[in-house]
């Protein structure tokens, strides 16, 4: 009599075949970055992903970095039926190769109709569109080419401050490291939210972004031209937004009169003290607002204000409505 399969085994889902598309120039993180995350999250799930790494050849990728990538399969190799298709981006001469001399975008207008996510890294959206892929969607790519990719693809609707843009079966993200997030908005999706954090906790994520943040940090483009000493306030600003964060405290914590550090901080940074760090409590809060279901004290306590009435009336200033309709409609 044949046995009966267990319970266990009658719920069981087959293993999503998730594939990363490199080639000769490509970026290292923008393959290492979500591999790292799709590995961690079959190590918390098991049975969830089987990951492969392709290049057109099959051969090791050279990195722009001068890393080699061995073990590749090539793009025929992969299974007939994929779950999710992620191009790498990298170098403009590599990128081109990649479509024009080895039928990159070929090859995955062909798989695309029989895969349920297409989606890209930084310049790897360039083979999307050259595919016909991201004709009348939304998409994104590195801040730096986001004009290029606008002036050769007119019929793509090319979002500049995204960090990753989700249209359909289509998911494109922003530059290099933005590959980390959309990665984990993969996993989100697939296995939920708190794996998702906890994958982002394991790799030590200074904070878990949406979707809609701007590429440029607000805290990166300050310390771009603030000196080293505030440099390191900036930084150390980010990650205690419950503390006294007033200009008293701030000028005693690197060692300035109060009223010479305000004109450095305006001076070297280009926004005053207490505006920057209402952005930086703001972004905390929208951060809580998308990604949890807390009260409005609890958000207003965790990112530094000290009531519901002053995240309130910040949230008016920055986005002319509240954090309730911020939290309904999105940013």
């Amino acid at each position: 009599m044949p046995r009966l399969p267990h319970k266990d085994e009658e719920a069981a889902v087959p293993a999503s075949d998730i594939v990363l598309v490199a080639f000769d120039g490509v970026e290292p993180i923008d393959v290492a970055g979500p591999a790292s995350v799709f590995s961690k999250a079959e190590s918390m799930r098991p049975g969830s992903y089987r990951l492969h790494i392709a290049s057109p050849t099959g051969h090791a990728v050279l990195t722009n970095a001068g890393l080699s990538l061995a073990g590749t399969c090539s793009l025929q190799q992969l299974p007939a039926t994929l779950d999710t298709v992620i191009v790498a981006g990298g170098e403009e001469a590599g990128v081109r190769a990649a479509i024009f001399e080895h039928g990159m975008a070929a090859w995955l207008a062909g798989v695309a109709p029989h895969t349920r996510r297409i989606t890209s890294v930084c310049t790897g959206a360039f083979v999307l569109a050259a595919a016909g892929l991201l004709d009348g969607r939304q998409a994104t790519t590195h801040w730096r080419v986001c004009d290029l990719l606008q002036s050769m693809r007119p019929q793509v609707s090319v979002q500049h401050e995204r960090i990753y843009v989700h249209d359909g079966p289509v998911w494109t993200s922003a530059g290099v490291t933005t590959g980390i997030e959309l990665a984990l908005a993969l996993v989100e999706d697939d296995l939920g939210h708190e794996v998702s954090m906890e994958i982002a906790r394991t790799l030590a994520l200074p904070m878990l972004r949406g979707a809609e943040q701007p590429q440029l940090s607000q805290t990166l483009q300050v310390q771009a031209t603030a000196s080293h000493r505030l440099r390191e306030l900036v930084a150390w600003i980010a990650t205690h937004l419950q503390d006294d964060l007033s200009v008293e405290a701030l000028a005693q914590r690197v060692q300035m009169s109060p009223r010479h550090f305000a004109r450095a901080f305006a001076a070297e940074t280009g926004c005053t003290p207490a505006r920057f760090v209402e952005q930086q409590r703001v972004a905390a809060a929208e951060q809580l607002l998308r990604q949890t279901q807390w009260t409005q004290e609890r958000i207003a306590s965790r990112s530094g204000f000290g009531s519901v009435d002053a995240l309130q009336r910040a949230f008016v200033r920055r986005h002319r409505r509240t954090p309730q309709a911020y939290r309904d409609g999105g940013a």
